[in-house]
């Protein structure tokens, strides 16, 4: 009975000590940063990082990297502004503590891609409005007619330019100006941020800047647009491609 007895000891024993070790160890890992925010600084080629903290209190703060390459480290604020980009890409910010790193929040820069289509102002398809989704980039045609006008950022006139919508009526409220320019479509780096005009003549092949305001909000957005084709029969009729910065007030394209 005493040798049962003490063997029951040194094993209650034994739990106790492992439980206590056990105490000491990490509890949790550094957490991530959250909701990486990109803008376009006053400049409008800067480009600026905002994102929440992490929940972890003791890191030492935090890194920032490009395409996989280190921005900065180590950096204790919440905000870091990248000068002048040369090309878009992703964005991952981590939180860092000793040698530890946690998992990374991310954000890119990259335009939003697609293609569209447009008759002339006088076709029956009434399909010569275009417009973009403000926040996702995404374009769609639309009818040219006042209960499309929020939607509608310029549109194909049957003299062969594409004008803004704001010019036709002051019932559709959104401004967008355009540039030729000679600039490769894949090639176009930072576009204008003046000299822009509220109609410009179409032409295949051609490639142009153009920024849009909604509403008059004083928020703008920027795209690059090529003319891909350009059919007269049995309508005046074009296709395009363009690239739509979701990030505002930001000038960089590729």
């Amino acid at each position: 009975m005493k040798k049962r007895l003490l063997f029951a000891t040194i094993a209650i024993g034994a739990l106790i000590i492992f439980g206590v070790g056990c105490s000491n160890e990490p509890t949790s890992s550094v957490e991530p940063p959250t909701a990486l925010q990109l803008t376009g600084a006053t400049n409008e080629t800067d480009l600026i990082l905002t994102w929440s903290p992490s929940p972890t209190e003791d890191i030492d703060g935090y890194n920032v990297y490009f395409n996989g390459t280190l921005l900065a480290e180590g950096i204790t604020t919440t905000t870091y502004t990248h000068i002048a980009p040369t090309e878009v890409g992703t964005y991952t910010v981590t939180a860092v503590r000793g040698d530890e790193e946690s998992p990374a929040t991310s954000a890119s820069s990259e335009p939003y891609e697609d293609t569209g289509e447009l008759y002339d102002f006088d076709t029956p398809s009434e399909s010569s409005g275009w417009g973009w989704n403000w926040t996702s980039g995404v374009g769609a045609s639309y009818s040219f007619v006042v209960d499309n006008a929020t939607s509608i950022d310029f549109y194909y006139d049957s003299d062969n330019t594409l004008t803004s919508a704001d010019y036709y009526s002051t019932d559709f409220p959104n401004t967008t100006g355009f540039i030729q320019t000679t600039s490769n479509y894949d090639n176009v780096g930072n576009v204008d941020t003046t000299g822009y005009s509220n109609s410009v003549d179409v032409g295949e092949n051609q490639v142009y800047e153009i920024v849009v305001m909604k509403d008059y909000s004083g928020e703008w957005h920027y795209v690059k647009l090529r003319i891909d084709s350009y059919s007269a029969t049995p309508y005046d009729r074009i296709t395009f491609t363009y690239a739509y910065q979701k990030i505002s007030n930001f000038t960089l394209m590729d």
